[in-house]
């Protein structure tokens, strides 16, 4: 085929029109059609036929700017779809408004059959007829990738080209092409598609996963460093907690506060004899503009030497030295907590587009929050273009940018427990898909940094609604993350739940990576064989009055 044979002909969308070998059809009526304008290539394929006596009533300007060579209804209709833009000073889809060009593209529909796929290289709008006269279905396929190749009886695509390993595709096709997964676009319906992703829908979303597709999510970071004390993350499958979130929903209003009350037990046995040990506790909740700490106690049994103080990065830690032999360490927080809702980012910062630029002294100051990940530089350049597809899917607006890695993570990457270790780098999470919070916290931070957005890893707790009949909720330590917003401060992107971090998270610690913000650590300088660590974490909610 022609694009075999073009191996260096790469592009984010791709338009075909396969006709049969029995259809003689001169050059200028061969789609797709295409006309350049504002410097862009406009492209329209057409499946059906218009009434071309309806078609030639549309008007294309006095004198028209844009006209069609061939004799086609489909190249007519892309010239009166131009020439409605240039007046209005359109210069691609996104401008027209969706509303709007689906209720051109269903008037069209009214004088024939019309499915169409249009194209301004950047955008990809698919439409099909109102009455259902043909079909056209869509399969979107993200990595990491088992099949390479869909055939019909027409066509054949291979995807198995390796610079394709590791990126997100979204076919439209009048006939599925092998595999499973295609889904139909409904009579009447238009789809518009970005960079391999469902960007607007003119009915209800149906790209929900199919059972089991996508796996539940626990909502902790994996285990601590080995070599050192293990920390207290606890495996809520063992405690009968459901493992995916499904955040509290209700008609009623927000409640203005909340009052959350947390008890977190973390016990360490060990079959020989700790003779010394030391430990660092970060486990009170932080205070700031949207927590106020009423309560707060730290019981360590046995006692040792402490002294409290706020570290560099502004958590309070606890640091503990124990000089009596023990074989068991049991360590209990206790905190309660009024949560009060973030407030609405300015409008200022919603107008902020990437790339940010920041004064000498802010660079200074973020500069350990905005240095990625020690990866090859490989590695890193891969995952920053595919930080910008982020960024160019939502038109380099900041905030869309963020919102949009957020679900992205969310929906396209599986929460498999054990799936990962301390050494799994945000690359691996990019390649293979899968990870826990903590992984996907640390592949956020790495796409925000490499767009030059502070971000910061974030350790604390959160609140998934209450499934018993005592309404206390047992959850555990869990990751997200926090970016620096200009004229908004921290805020919290919760990657593992597609969420914004309110009033269901209770921060406790922040920093460069979960090495500065584990809620215990420790060493042992003797003894200590055959540790076993039990986790308890209660969290209770209540709305404040």
């Amino acid at each position: 085929g022609v694009l075999r044979d073009w191996e260096r002909f790469r592009a984010t969308v791709f338009l075909c029109h396969i006709r049969g070998a029995a259809k003689r059809v001169s050059q200028e009526d061969t789609h797709p059609f295409l006309r350049s304008y504002a410097g862009r290539d406009w492209l329209l394929a057409h499946s059906g036929q218009l009434d071309m006596q309806k078609v030639h009533k549309l008007p294309l300007g006095q004198p028209p700017i844009f006209e069609p060579v061939g004799r086609t209804d489909s190249e007519y209709v892309l010239c009166w779809i131009l020439s409605q833009l240039h007046p209005r000073g359109v210069r691609r889809l996104a401008d027209i408004g969706w509303d709007e060009l689906h209720g051109w593209f269903r008037s069209l529909d009214r004088i024939g059959t019309f499915n169409v796929l249009m194209s301004d290289g950047h955008d990809l709008v698919a439409y099909r007829d109102g009455d259902g006269k043909d079909e056209l279905h869509y399969l979107r396929r993200k990595p990491p990738h088992e099949e390479t190749f869909l055939e019909n009886r027409i066509a054949t695509l291979d995807l198995s080209d390796p610079k394709d390993h590791s990126r997100t595709m979204l076919v439209f096709s009048t006939t599925p092409a092998g595999g499973t997964g295609w889904k139909p676009v409904e009579p009447g319906e238009m789809v518009v598609a970005r960079r391999g992703e469902i960007i607007w829908r003119s009915t209800a979303s149906d790209d929900a996963p199919e059972p089991g597709e996508r796996p539940g999510r626990a909502l902790r970071p994996s285990e601590p460093p080995p070599q050192l004390m293990r920390a207290p993350m606890a495996d809520l499958t063992s405690m009968g907690v459901p493992t995916y979130l499904h955040l509290p929903t209700s008609d009623a209003p927000p409640p203005t506060a909340r009052i959350a009350s947390v008890v977190h037990e973390t016990v360490y046995a060990y079959k020989q004899v700790v003779e010394q040990s030391s430990h660092a506790f970060r486990l009170r909740p932080a205070n700031d503009m949207t927590q106020t700490v009423l309560e707060h106690s730290l019981e360590v049994d046995p006692d040792g030497e402490s002294y409290s103080f706020e570290d560099v990065f502004g958590n309070h830690a606890t640091n503990v030295r124990i000089r009596s032999p023990y074989k068991r360490l049991r360590i209990v927080g206790r905190s309660k907590v009024r949560l009060r809702p973030v407030p609405p980012v300015a409008v200022r910062t919603r107008g902020t587009t990437i790339p940010l630029v920041w004064m000498p002294w802010q660079r200074q100051m973020m500069l350990p929050y905005l240095l990625p990940a020690e990866l090859p530089e490989t590695q890193l350049r891969e995952l920053s273009d595919y930080a910008m597809g982020f960024v160019e899917r939502q038109d380099y607006d900041l905030v869309e940018t963020l919102h949009d890695i957020n679900t992205t993570i969310r929906r396209d990457y599986a929460y498999v427990a054990k799936s990962t270790t301390l050494e799994t780098t945000p690359f691996d999470v990019y390649t293979h898909r899968r990870g826990v919070c903590q992984d996907f916290a640390n592949l956020f931070i790495c796409l925000a940094r490499l767009l030059g957005v502070p971000a910061r890893y974030c350790v604390g707790y959160i609140y998934t609604g209450a499934n018993y009949e005592n309404k206390i909720q047992s959850d555990a330590s869990h990751a997200w993350v926090e970016v620096y917003l200009p004229w908004a401060g921290w805020r919290g992107y919760d990657p593992t739940n597609g969420c914004l971090a309110n009033l269901d998270h209770v921060r406790v610690a922040v920093g460069r990576n979960f090495r500065d913000a584990t809620p215990t650590a420790g060493t042992i300088y003797k003894g200590g064989e055959g540790e076993t660590l039990k986790v308890s974490v209660r969290v209770e909610m209540e709305d404040a009055i």
